[in-house]
């Protein structure tokens, strides 16, 4: 899933439709039990 990744410090991998409403990532490289909420990603 190379084609998908990208960063080096942080690595981001998308996954999900690509014709339809739902997508979705993994963020990796985070500190563990890095708490986040719904606002901290959407605007």
């Amino acid at each position: 899933m190379s084609g998908n990744t990208i960063g080096k410090l942080f690595t981001v991998t998308s996954f999900g439709e690509s014709h339809g409403p739902a997508i979705g990532c993994v963020v990796d490289g985070c500190p563990p039990s890095l708490e986040l909420c719904e606002a901290d990603i959407q605007p």
